[in-house]
């Protein structure tokens, strides 16, 4: 909870000041922008670590291969950074360059899922 009100107190400190100086320096501001959305990334890659502690810890008892989760974590990193890199070129007025990161994105993610697209059809095949 403590790590919720850091973030809150550090995105709403980092808006406000970004604003006021949007107005006279817009360059400065948009910086401002980008340095509070690193440190809220910081903060939130405690609550991350423990988020993937977990996930192994399952992995392990489950018995499973690291080769099914990984992919799965993988493209969970690059949705999120697809988002916030298109987010902060949308504040920059650069919504065709935000498109694009998206859609690049995207490709990336299913180029990432392919192995374990491949394993659930080899699996589906000896099931048959």
């Amino acid at each position: 909870m403590d790590i919720v009100i850091r973030i809150a107190i550090a995105g709403v400190v980092g808006s406000v000041l970004s604003l006021m100086l949007y107005r006279g320096a817009p360059e400065i501001g948009l910086l401002l922008a980008i340095a509070a959305t690193l440190l809220i990334l910081v903060l939130g890659m405690q609550v991350m670590f423990s988020i993937l502690d977990f996930a192994r810890m399952l992995q392990y008892a489950a018995a499973l291969s690291p080769a099914l989760l990984m992919p799965v974590f993988q493209t969970l990193g690059i949705g999120i950074l697809t988002k916030l890199s298109a987010e902060v070129c949308r504040d920059a007025g650069q919504g065709a360059i935000a498109g694009a990161i998206e859609l690049s994105g995207t490709i990336a993610a299913i180029y990432i899922a392919l192995p374990l697209m491949q394993m659930v059809f080899e699996m589906i095949g000896r099931l048959l």
